[in-house]
């Protein structure tokens, strides 16, 4: 059973700051009351749910209290507040969002991100050459040569990707109070929107362009590895042996340009699936994407809805950032821009400054590769 009576635990959020700590027991219960609820019950229902013992009722309960509050006792002002809930429901939303749409984006973020700040509109990385020479002697004293590295600087643009949604004053008035309170789904069509372009970005880089320095993705960089595996992947016709060959010819494309390490691969998710669910051989106990998994050489495949059809985009040593990073000046966040009046529309802004800087060294070579059919 719960505790005895305890209001100490009720925080200023959880009745909108209303009023002060001296005030806020007794509002509380003035407020219970009024909608015919024992203030002990909610009490000891709030203290079973924080502590995984709570039943469904603490919801119902915890809704009715906010709504007959911010409907009657948080009228039109300057400063209305948005519940904290429905921020909650966004938040946890995004995450969402992110983890279905951002396949390509969300594996090169948590390979290597680096924050940069929201003032750099331009971050540049160096190309640094090879030099030095040695000589062998008996004695030691002859010197190589006397020279030094050159160095390059490439720059990556930084823009801001941003969708914006509004409500009108009295839509938030109808919805404090049928206690719907906020209409997330219309914020998370804009968050969709940011994360979309988030995952054009990393594939197709974007036309941002400054000082002739703009943004490349895997499937534009002009310094990509490239070639043709003539297959098509999501086909009957198709067999095992092709799409080992595709896939061999990609590694032996960044190997080539001197990027070693096991290649993790993005490819379309019908031709995932098509792999996934056909065997290697006829009546083999393997499937194409389990033997193509079992090679050390391959670190994953990992399906992508916006990789087109037969292409395999491949990144080597995508663990050691070596491929380059994502420049982060802001995470996708929802921003709430301030009101004037009592009837100035509510309006948020999702935003969003995150750059693939894919980097290639002096000499252009590049870990990362790209294959289509043709």
């Amino acid at each position: 059973m719960p505790k005895p009576v305890d209001f100490s635990f009720l925080q200023a959020n959880s009745l909108q700051e209303l009023h002060d700590a001296r005030t806020r027991e007794a509002f509380f219960i003035h407020e219970c009351r009024h909608i015919g609820m024992d203030p002990a019950e909610l009490v000891q229902l709030v203290y079973a749910n924080e502590h995984g013992e709570g039943p469904v009722e603490f919801e119902v309960a915890e809704s009715r209290l906010i709504r007959e509050v911010n409907y009657r006792v948080a009228p039109m002002t300057n400063s209305a507040p948005i519940l904290p809930e429905a921020w909650r429901r966004l938040l946890d939303r995004g995450t969402t969002i992110m983890r279905d749409r951002l396949a390509v984006f969300s594996r090169l973020a948590a390979a290597s991100t680096t924050p940069v700040d929201i003032a750099d509109l331009v971050t540049y990385f160096p190309q640094v050459s090879d030099s030095g020479a040695v000589t062998v002697t008996l004695d030691g004293q002859q010197p190589g040569n006397d020279d030094q590295a050159v160095v390059k600087y490439v720059g990556t643009p930084s823009p801001i990707i941003s969708a914006r949604a509004r409500f009108g004053w009295r839509q938030m008035e109808q919805m404090r109070k049928s206690g719907t309170m906020l209409q997330t789904e219309t914020i998370a069509n804009k968050q969709r929107k940011v994360a979309e372009k988030l995952e054009d970005m990393v594939l197709n880089g974007d036309g941002t362009n400054v000082g002739g320095m703009t943004i490349f993705g895997l499937r534009n960089h002009p310094s990509r590895n490239t070639g043709t595996h003539g297959f098509d992947l999501n086909n009957a016709a198709t067999t095992g042996a092709n799409w080992m060959t595709a896939f061999t010819q990609a590694i032996n494309l960044v190997q080539a340009d001197n990027a070693f390490g096991p290649v993790t691969f993005f490819i379309n998710y019908a031709d995932w699936t098509f792999a996934s669910l056909t065997d290697f051989k006829a009546n083999g106990n393997d499937s194409i994407l389990s033997r193509l998994l079992s090679q050390d050489l391959i670190a994953d495949i990992v399906p992508c809805s916006r990789v087109p059809a037969d292409n395999i985009l491949g990144v080597a040593g995508l663990e050691t950032g070596e491929w380059g990073t994502i420049l982060s000046g802001m995470a996708p966040t929802v921003r709430p821009l301030t009101r004037h009046n009592s009837t100035d529309p509510y309006v948020f802004d999702v935003m969003a400054s995150m750059t693939p800087q894919l980097r290639t060294d002096f000499e252009n070579r590049a870990p990362f590769v790209h294959l289509t059919a043709a």
